[in-house]
């Protein structure tokens, strides 16, 4: 891949936070990543939930055949195939280039037993991750034993990295990590083509996959919003140019009116001339004929 492409890969993930005035914004980021959170850890089958969103996506492998799902798998191995040319790129580096050796031209066997060794390899995967799936099912009900093994294996994980680092450079180790993404990758993908989503390793892995982009995507922006707040000034400046200069000319304008109007003499009001008042008249009572009756 070229930096073309790279750069173009980070466009479409950013692009959307570019543009946005309130992307930096950090209450509105943290309502954004706690959202994000919650919506990876709800378990219920709605739609605002990770798990919801992962079967309604793979809904068409169910009405799917058995030739298409195999094409599926077997367009899936370009993935396995990437790992292994990156494998065996850096068996050969460490192996023979960095310790300025030549391969031997009278040992035609040595790809093959390269290759039974990627095979063993991924065999050992497999078995690891059915083993992970039973002990996943029978220690649902044991969850303190069950965060004790996770805390031992991510103990045991953490020192064979720092005790690699002797041996390895952190450019080799970030070349084993992207060979053992795409091996993964390539299992999760062949699980979907046998339609075994709903198996616990397969959800796992998924989910996995997902929370890493989620924090690529989120990383930088929680950076920026966190240790350098002025970009969301900046931002909002640059993309609202316009509309920040229409308003300072529309502020000078009624300005201009304002001190216009207030220098403008007042006229006092007019006095009104006193209306005469109406005499009251009083009516006089009518004497009124009396009418007396036939006596």
């Amino acid at each position: 891949m070229s930096y073309s492409l790279w750069l173009i890969a980070a466009t479409w993930v950013w692009s959307p936070f570019f543009f946005n005035p309130s992307a930096f914004d950090w209450e509105k980021l943290m309502a954004d990543f706690s959202d994000w959170q919650n919506w990876l850890k709800t378990k219920n089958d709605s739609a605002e939930s990770w798990y919801g969103w992962w079967t309604a996506e793979l809904d068409f492998m169910e009405h799917s055949t058995s030739f298409s799902c195999f094409i599926t798998a077997v367009r899936k191995t370009r993935f396995l195939l990437v790992a292994i040319g990156i494998y065996l790129q850096l068996m050969y580096r460490l192996f023979y280039k960095d310790l300025h050796k030549t391969v031997a031209e009278g040992d035609p066997m040595k790809p093959y037993f390269l290759a039974g060794a990627i095979l063993v390899v991924l065999l050992i995967l497999g078995c690891c991750a059915w083993i992970a799936s039973r002990v996943a099912k029978k220690m649902a009900s044991k969850q303190r034993k069950l965060r004790t093994l996770k805390f031992n294996i991510s103990g045991i994980v953490l020192v064979l990295v720092v005790a690699s680092l002797l041996y390895i450079s952190v450019h080799n180790l970030a070349e084993i990590f992207v060979i053992v993404c795409l091996g993964m990758y390539w299992f999760l993908q062949i699980a979907i083509a046998r339609r075994k989503q709903e198996h616990a390793v397969t959800i796992q892995i998924a989910q996995f996959f997902d929370i890493v982009i989620g924090w690529i995507v989120f990383g930088p922006i929680l950076f920026i919003s966190m240790f350098m707040p002025f970009v969301s000034a900046f931002q909002q400046r640059v993309m609202f140019n316009s509309a920040f200069t229409s308003g300072l000319e529309v502020s000078k304008l009624l300005g201009n009116d304002v001190v216009a109007e207030s220098k403008q003499p007042v006229a006092a009001p007019a006095k009104e001339e006193p209306k005469p008042k109406a005499k009251a008249t009083k009516k006089k009572k009518t004497d009124e004929p009396t009418h007396y009756g036939a006596i």
